[in-house]
């Protein structure tokens, strides 16, 4: 009988990070599941060490082409009715998967997406969560993924909804998972939280994220035939417009960041203002955005020495963005 949750992990050169990644779905409380791992053609330990495990584990080995094919080859061959993602620098607390079942069942079939702690070069912070505060409601959910990819990749969706959507675009290297959620919701499909911190998410230099000129480029590139792909309001095509017309909300907060450690109180507050205006969802903006609107040179000061004091206890800084 096939597993009803299939856990799908791209690795590639992840013999630092995968043993602790594969055994955190192998203590999963929820049991009827299968892990499949999709070696991208790493020339180190990575598929020695999942080899090395026993229990409900495929091995699927291919050459070096990146995330996008990984998951794609991944989803080929899960087993399971039911999806949800893992990557090899993640870690699963026991209840995550059970967790994010029992909503998908009581939402009747919404895809569910799940909160997380960020795993910081200082370690955990119960405040630094990758959702804190309000979750976009159905109704706004279009606009909402258009300004960020606001969809963990451990969400959970029926193996259907792949089917649906051609699987993920491969030619996008690092944001193959906003595109994947964005057409699932321009398709119709909506998202609930799982609110829940169960899993670590790691957020520091060695993430593919944190390449952040290639990554502000492969966010560009989603926007440039976004016209095309997808059918939009002319509000939605407005705002895509903007997006193009200028740096995204991440650069410019990166700016606004590198202004504010410099003591660049009015720069800081310009970008930080424009940053929130794109994307008023992402709720740090739009709080040093009105935390220096008043009076930058005066305020400026108190909101640096708040940013400094976190970096250094979380043990983040410039070389650790978003």
């Amino acid at each position: 009988m096939s597993p009803r949750i299939s856990v799908l992990m791209p690795a590639y050169q992840a013999e630092w990070c995968i043993g602790a990644a594969v055994e955190s779905v192998l203590w999963q409380s929820y049991r009827d599941l299968e892990l499949v791992v999709v070696d991208d053609g790493s020339t180190d330990a990575t598929a020695a060490i999942v080899e090395a495990h026993q229990g409900p584990i495929r091995l699927v080995r291919q050459e070096n082409r990146g995330v996008g094919p990984a998951r794609n080859a991944a989803l080929a061959a899960a087993s399971g009715e039911l999806i949800t993602l893992c990557d090899a620098d993640d870690i699963l607390f026991p209840r995550h998967v059970e967790a994010l079942l029992a909503l998908y069942e009581q939402s009747g079939g919404k895809l569910v997406t799940t909160n997380s702690y960020w795993l910081l070069p200082g370690g955990i912070h119960r405040s630094k969560m990758r959702y804190k505060g309000r979750f976009p409601p159905p109704e706004t959910q279009r606009r909402a993924i258009l300004e960020q990819n606001f969809v963990s990749t451990m969400s959970l969706f029926p193996k259907e909804l792949a089917e649906e959507l051609d699987g993920f675009d491969e030619s996008r290297w690092r944001t193959e998972d906003w595109d994947f959620w964005l057409r699932a919701i321009f398709a119709g499909h909506r998202f609930v939280l799982q609110r829940e911190p169960l899993s670590l998410y790691r957020w520091g230099e060695a993430s593919l994220s944190s390449d952040w000129q290639a990554m502000d480029a492969d966010i560009e590139a989603l926007y440039d035939d976004l016209e095309e792909r997808i059918e939009l309001t002319p509000e939605e095509h407005e705002y895509v417009r903007r997006r193009r017309a200028g740096p995204g909300p991440r650069r410019l907060g990166r700016q606004g960041d590198e202004a504010l450690r410099g003591g660049r109180y009015g720069e800081a507050a310009r970008s930080y203002r424009e940053a929130a205006a794109l994307c008023p969802s992402e709720r740090m903006l739009v709080w040093k955005a009105r935390a220096l609107a008043p009076a930058p040179r005066l305020l400026g000061p108190l909101v640096r020495r708040r940013q400094l004091g976190i970096e250094k206890r979380l043990g983040i800084g410039a070389g650790h963005v978003r």
